[in-house]
């Protein structure tokens, strides 16, 4: 998950939005948060034998991480404040 908070980060970044520490926080959660719930929705016995949670969890966390970064795509930059 730490690519996925890595690539939202960066988008803020490329943005000039704020990166307080709350803010990073607040996402890191949310982007747990999303995972757990979707790994939860998984009946792993209908998996292939080749399925593994840790990478499932590293592909929905960056799907989480592009969601969020169309999010903040809304969010204007501190000067239009």
């Amino acid at each position: 998950m730490r690519l996925a908070l890595d690539v939202v980060t960066a988008h803020r970044i490329a943005r000039g939005l704020s990166l307080d520490q709350e803010r990073i926080t607040a996402t890191r959660d949310l982007i747990e948060e999303r995972v757990l719930l979707a790994l939860e929705e998984t009946d792993e016995s209908t998996m292939p034998l080749d399925w593994s949670w840790q990478q499932a969890a590293e592909k929905i966390s960056l799907q989480i991480a592009m969601a969020i970064v169309h999010e903040q795509k809304k969010e204007p930059p501190p000067s239009a404040l």
